[in-house]
């Protein structure tokens, strides 16, 4: 499960963050996790709530996560489009195949709430 070294190395640094900014505890995180990321929330949340206790300033941390959607825009008319499967996509508007991904793939940071 790689989403428990995920979630350390998560937790790690905002451990950092609390260090860097002489804050007491991160109140709450949200991060942005895409479809194809390949990362299960689910485990990642359990990973990152049995880790936190591990980390000062951690103990009580929020996690929330958006996931993110599988986006795409198509190169040959423009059209832009989300799809819920990963396999073979193809533009619903003019069934080309050549696309652009502009999302799913993200493991981001949006913000954390810090108490100093």
């Amino acid at each position: 499960m790689h989403e428990t070294s995920i979630a350390m190395g998560f937790l790690e640094s905002l451990s950092q963050l609390l260090e860097r900014e002489k804050a007491k505890k991160v109140v709450k995180v949200r991060v942005r996790i895409g479809k194809l990321s390949g990362i299960v929330v689910d485990s990642f949340v359990f990973a990152f709530d049995a880790l936190k206790g591990q980390f000062k300033g951690l103990e009580e941390t929020e996690l929330v996560v958006e996931e993110s959607p599988i986006r795409y825009r198509c190169n040959s008319c423009g059209h832009e489009f989300t799809v819920e499967t990963v396999f073979f996509p193809e533009c619903p508007k003019c069934g080309a195949v050549d696309l652009k991904l502009l999302s799913g793939e993200e493991l981001q940071v949006i913000d954390a709430e810090i108490e100093v």
